[in-house]
Protein backbone atom coordinates (compact mmCIF):
# COMPACT_ATOMS: atom_id res chain seq x y z
CA UNK A 1 0.00 0.00 0.00
CA UNK A 2 1.42 3.42 -1.08
CA UNK A 3 1.74 5.97 1.78
CA UNK A 4 1.17 8.99 0.10
CA UNK A 5 -2.58 9.43 -0.69
CA UNK A 6 -3.05 12.82 -1.76
CA UNK A 7 -0.96 11.86 -4.74
CA UNK A 8 -2.69 9.28 -5.47
CA UNK A 9 -5.96 10.74 -5.18
CA UNK A 10 -4.70 14.03 -7.35
CA UNK A 11 -3.52 11.58 -9.95
CA UNK A 12 -7.09 9.94 -9.16
CA UNK A 13 -8.47 13.02 -9.90
CA UNK A 14 -6.45 14.39 -13.13
CA UNK A 15 -6.95 10.65 -14.55
CA UNK A 16 -10.91 10.72 -14.51
CA UNK A 17 -10.59 14.51 -16.33
CA UNK A 18 -10.96 15.10 -20.15
CA UNK A 19 -7.50 15.54 -21.68
CA UNK A 20 -7.45 19.64 -23.05
CA UNK A 21 -7.52 19.63 -26.69
CA UNK A 22 -4.32 21.04 -28.02
CA UNK A 23 -4.46 24.12 -30.61
CA UNK A 24 -3.93 23.18 -34.22
CA UNK A 25 -0.83 26.02 -34.76
CA UNK A 26 0.78 24.12 -31.26
CA UNK A 27 3.20 22.57 -33.42
CA UNK A 28 4.09 25.86 -35.57
CA UNK A 29 4.44 27.73 -32.24
CA UNK A 30 7.26 25.35 -30.60
CA UNK A 31 9.08 25.00 -34.44
CA UNK A 32 9.08 29.10 -34.25
CA UNK A 33 10.64 28.90 -30.62
CA UNK A 34 13.03 26.83 -31.27
CA UNK A 35 13.96 28.57 -34.29
CA UNK A 36 14.02 31.30 -32.13
CA UNK A 37 16.33 29.59 -29.41
CA UNK A 38 18.85 28.27 -32.48
CA UNK A 39 19.13 32.10 -34.17
CA UNK A 40 20.12 33.22 -30.25
CA UNK A 41 22.84 30.11 -29.59
CA UNK A 42 24.24 30.85 -33.20
CA UNK A 43 24.53 34.84 -32.21
CA UNK A 44 26.38 33.98 -29.34
CA UNK A 45 28.53 32.27 -31.07
CA UNK A 46 29.41 34.61 -33.81
CA UNK A 47 29.71 37.10 -30.67
CA UNK A 48 32.57 35.27 -28.69
CA UNK A 49 33.95 34.29 -32.64
CA UNK A 50 34.57 37.83 -32.66
CA UNK A 51 35.73 39.14 -29.45
CA UNK A 52 38.06 36.15 -29.79
CA UNK A 53 39.49 37.37 -33.33
CA UNK A 54 39.29 41.12 -31.84
CA UNK A 55 41.47 39.73 -28.78
CA UNK A 56 43.79 38.25 -31.16
CA UNK A 57 44.13 40.90 -33.91
CA UNK A 58 45.07 43.35 -30.94
CA UNK A 59 47.28 41.57 -29.57
CA UNK A 60 48.79 40.96 -32.83
CA UNK A 61 49.38 44.54 -33.60
CA UNK A 62 50.49 45.48 -30.43
CA UNK A 63 53.60 42.56 -30.78
CA UNK A 64 54.16 43.78 -34.33
CA UNK A 65 54.01 47.45 -33.59
CA UNK A 66 56.52 47.03 -30.70
CA UNK A 67 57.69 48.66 -27.73
CA UNK A 68 59.87 51.96 -27.99
CA UNK A 69 63.25 51.42 -26.38
CA UNK A 70 62.86 53.38 -23.45
CA UNK A 71 60.32 51.66 -21.98
CA UNK A 72 61.69 51.98 -18.47
CA UNK A 73 62.25 55.79 -19.28
CA UNK A 74 60.12 58.42 -18.05
CA UNK A 75 56.35 58.72 -19.80
CA UNK A 76 57.63 62.34 -21.45
CA UNK A 77 60.51 60.56 -23.37
CA UNK A 78 58.45 57.80 -24.05
CA UNK A 79 55.51 59.90 -25.61
CA UNK A 80 57.73 62.06 -27.20
CA UNK A 81 59.36 58.73 -28.88
CA UNK A 82 55.84 57.55 -30.11
CA UNK A 83 54.99 60.63 -31.39
CA UNK A 84 58.23 61.32 -33.14
CA UNK A 85 57.37 58.69 -35.89
CA UNK A 86 60.99 58.65 -36.65
CA UNK A 87 61.47 54.38 -36.78
CA UNK A 88 58.07 54.65 -38.12
CA UNK A 89 58.97 56.90 -41.32
CA UNK A 90 58.39 54.80 -44.63
CA UNK A 91 61.69 55.07 -45.18
CA UNK A 92 62.46 53.42 -42.33
CA UNK A 93 60.21 51.13 -42.81
CA UNK A 94 61.57 50.12 -46.41
CA UNK A 95 64.90 49.99 -45.08
CA UNK A 96 65.76 53.17 -47.44
CA UNK A 97 69.00 55.04 -46.38
CA UNK A 98 69.03 59.11 -47.15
Amino acid sequence: MRENQTLDAMLGTMASQKAGDVPPDFMNGVWQRAGQLGEIADQRRRMALFAGLFVVGLAAGAGTSGWPSEYGAPTEIVGESLVGGESLSPAALLHVGS
